[in-house]
């Protein structure tokens, strides 16, 4: 079985639509996830909300009541240059940008949850299957809790709110995961804000094709 995890209706709306035999569950009072079966393949979709906290603790739960063979996270995500709005990025590896407890003198590099890998890494054979079923560039993501803007950039690359947490959940469970990602806004770009807003909600389409041909 496979779980397929987006942050936000606006992208999982029309990958929703693909899942047969459909059957829709309760995560939480307020939270439903969805199970059923894409190309013959069993499926549950979540949609976390926006959020590490959010993504981390809907990822927890599915993984304790269901044995999956993979995680695939999939939605937008912003970028530095020299990438361009539509591009698709298959991630290699996870950190956070945001975590630091450098200032302790434990050993710990900035981005490093302490007792944890960093960086989370992808799952090797899923990095190649969906490179090249994607035609894809490979590259590294960067989470944080805030919308990233020029002046929060420590490293060029990917840039997003869950998937470092969404990969600290697959390493504490043991479960293969991968990442891709189709770039919404370009960071420090003039016309970043007002570009995303337009690509997040015509961007399910081009998801759901995405997955299609990775899954």
């Amino acid at each position: 079985m496979i779980l397929i995890v987006c942050a936000m209706d606006s992208e999982a709306s029309e990958i929703k639509k693909e899942i047969k035999e459909l059957e829709v569950h309760k995560l939480t009072p307020n939270k439903l996830y969805y199970e059923g079966k894409i190309k013959e393949k069993k499926v549950v979709l979540v949609v976390t909300g926006v959020g590490k906290v959010n993504a981390a603790s809907a990822v927890s739960v599915l993984l304790s009541k269901y044995d999956f063979s993979q995680i695939i996270n999939i939605g937008i995500a912003g970028a530095t240059k020299p990438y361009s709005v539509g591009d698709k990025v298959v991630i290699r590896d996870a950190s956070y940008a945001d975590f630091d407890v450098t200032a302790g003198n434990f050993g710990y590099e900035f981005g490093q949850v302490p007792n944890m890998p960093n960086p989370f890494l992808s799952d090797y054979d899923l990095i190649k299957k969906c490179t090249f079923a994607l035609g894809a560039y490979e590259d590294s993501l960067y989470t944080q809790d805030k919308f990233v803007t020029k002046k929060d950039i420590k490293n060029p690359g990917v840039y997003d709110m869950e998937g470092a947490a969404i990969y600290q959940v697959a390493h504490m469970y043991q479960v293969k995961v991968i990442s891709i990602k189709l770039i919404s806004d370009i960071i420090n770009s003039p016309t970043q804000l007002d570009g995303y807003e337009v690509f997040e909600f015509s961007s399910s389409i081009i998801l759901k094709e995405m997955l299609l041909s990775v899954i």
